[in-house]
């Protein structure tokens, strides 16, 4: 019996010693594997993305009056030929926070005023902006500046997604009062543990040219300088010396090592007598913008200091601003979404790069095209809308070819009236097929425009068709040899003999209006009863206005129904819609005649 007893307590005793064992067994392997996952779980890199508008790309230390950029440069990674993908400030600001060109999204680029359809549609396409997509993985977003562009309180922007935006369009003497907010927002973002991403917009230098008192002795330069850029050259020293500040606060608030920050501009300046008058607008663009897409218009600088890095080195090679947005996403560890039209510089600061990047841009009435040193710029009138900018009447489309290494300014621009013309202009055959593969390019890089179809089965051997829209031009994409075509305006007028079925097919340039068509036979016309429309072949007559939708077809080719004498539809999606007739508000135009935008 007493061996019994001391059998159970020996195993109660070994029982108790293995599960005391067991248990700081599990308790080292959960506090190691704590530990570990705690070492191997990288906080993401906070990110500071800094806009000095209007800082051209040859400023920096150049004149003097950069010393907190220089000591960054030396220091960070320097891109020296990077160009933006539009030249002012609102589409050029949409291309950073959507990573896509300004023609693909539906705010316009050509007039301040943002429509509210517009407006509409930027939300119902642009679900995810950079500042919404970084705060969907934990990031808190600010945006402390004078961009009047990033929000849709005064009808000349749209909010792309902010936690908390302090925007300064609406003061006088904005940059002090910018960089005070931002030592307040370092503060709150200091106290807490989650990453951020700061986007920090200074408006100087932007014109109107007004530095404090002592800024321009800070110049140093044997260039000759006429007043404003003397003024202008001042208002980056006064800038450079509130970013020294910002630097030095980032520093004492133990934010600089784990902090992506790019300093980058939005545009350019003109400061060229050869482009005081834009070729492509006609405008009055001397110390302005937006008006082309020349060199001293997109070339700005670029700095990026990587996180938890001290990788110094400059980078010659071509660098967009649609690479932006992909960059950030890149070094934050975040996928690239799919229609993403930039690409992450991470493969070329990697030495990685396999291909050279190319370039597109678009501003008001140009769009252009680049491969290393050589631009073709083409007058277009592809994005317009009739408003202040644009009338409605399409006049001639020039291009201009340039090659900086053999004309840096751009000043002597080999002119072509028209891309046909290219043939009898006797340039070297190498020459001619660049310019003419630069010419697709930029017909490839824009967004198609919408086709419409006619198809008609005649009834006699007279048929006529006239088609008409109030404000672009009628161009014929597909009509049978057969058929008499007359241009008459805004109208085109054709004739046919044919009694087989046949189609044409034509687009509105620019997609401005709707067309309005007639078709007879033998002189008598076709009511709209008997013309079928759209994917659905529903009769025109079903309606009267707001008919887009009835028209569509998609991708598809509708069943064309055996009895309809005429059949219409469009393919390409719906026409985009804006208000012609906006006027800006009291508020917005204040912002725009402080900012020097508007006289």
């Amino acid at each position: 019996m007493k061996s019994k007893s001391v059998s159970i307590k020996l195993k109660t005793l070994l029982f108790l010693i293995s599960f005391l064992f067991f248990f700081q067994c599990k308790k080292t392997d959960s506090n190691t594997g704590g530990e570990s996952v705690s070492q191997n779980i990288q906080k993401p890199p906070n990110v500071l993305w800094i806009v000095i508008d209007s800082l051209r790309g040859d400023i920096v230390g150049r004149y003097g009056v950069t010393p907190n950029l220089d000591l960054f440069q030396k220091n960070a990674i320097n891109f020296q030929y990077h160009l933006v993908n539009a030249a002012w400030t609102r589409p050029s600001t949409l291309v950073f926070f959507t990573g896509k060109y300004a023609s693909a999204n539906p705010v316009n680029f050509w007039d301040y005023p943002t429509t509210k359809s517009e407006v509409e549609a930027f939300y119902r396409s642009e679900k995810r902006p950079l500042p919404k997509l970084l705060k969907d993985h934990s990031f808190d977003t600010y945006m402390v500046g004078n961009n009047p562009f990033l929000t849709d309180k005064f009808g000349l922007g749209v909010d792309v997604g902010f936690d908390s935006l302090y925007d300064f369009s609406n003061y006088s003497e904005d940059t002090k009062k910018i960089t005070k907010k931002t030592f307040e927002v370092l503060e709150e973002i200091s106290a807490k543990e989650k990453p951020f991403f700061l986007f920090l917009n200074y408006n100087d230098p932007h014109k109107p040219y007004t530095p404090p008192q002592g800024f321009t002795n800070r110049i140093q330069t044997n260039e000759i300088l006429d007043e404003k850029k003397r003024n202008y050259l001042g208002e980056v020293a006064f800038v450079d010396e509130e970013l020294g500040l910002v630097f030095e606060e980032l520093k004492n608030k133990n934010l600089w090592d784990n902090t992506l920050i790019l300093i980058t501009a939005d545009h350019g300046e003109v400061m060229h007598s050869a482009h005081a008058i834009s070729p492509f607008t006609g405008t009055n663009t001397y110390y302005g913008h937006g008006q082309d897409l020349f060199l001293e218009n997109i070339h700005v600088p670029l700095l990026v200091k990587l996180p938890g890095s001290n990788v110094k080195q400059s980078i010659s090679s071509m660098t967009r601003s649609i690479d932006l947005f992909p960059t950030v996403l890149d070094y934050c560890g975040l996928s690239i979404p799919k229609l993403i039209q930039g690409k992450s510089l991470k493969p070329l600061i990697e030495n990685q790069e396999t291909t050279k990047r190319t370039y597109y841009g678009e501003t008001r009435f140009t769009q252009g095209y680049g491969e290393g040193s050589e631009f073709l710029l083409q007058r277009s009138y592809r994005f317009h809308e009739v408003g202040k900018f644009w009338q409605g009447s399409v006049g001639s489309e020039f291009y201009l070819y340039t090659d900086t290494k053999k004309d840096p300014n751009q000043i002597n621009p080999l002119r072509i009236s028209n891309i046909s013309d290219l043939k009898d202009m006797k340039l070297s055959p190498t020459l001619e097929k660049k310019i003419l593969r630069f010419w697709k390019q930029i017909r490839s890089m824009e967004p198609k425009l919408p086709l419409y179809h006619l198809s008609i089965q005649p009834e006699s051997k007279d048929t006529d068709i006239q088609i008409r829209v109030p404000q672009g031009r009628i161009r014929m994409a597909n009509l049978p040899d057969d058929v008499v075509l007359e241009e008459k305006g805004k109208s085109v007028q054709i004739h046919t003999k044919r009694t087989k079925a046949f189609e044409i097919s034509f687009e509105v340039y620019p997609d401005v209006s709707f067309p309005e068509f007639t078709v007879w036979f033998s002189k008598k016309q076709i009511p709209k009863a008997d013309i079928y429309t759209g994917y659905f072949g529903l009769s025109m007559a079903s309606c009267n206005s707001n008919c887009d939708l009835l028209y569509e077809s998609g991708a598809q080719r509708p069943m064309i129904l055996p009895n309809a004498k005429v059949y219409f539809w469009k393919e390409g999606g719906q026409k985009k819609s804006y208000s012609s007739k906006q006027e800006l508000g009291t508020d917005a135009l204040e912002i725009l005649k402080k900012q020097g935008y508007v006289q």
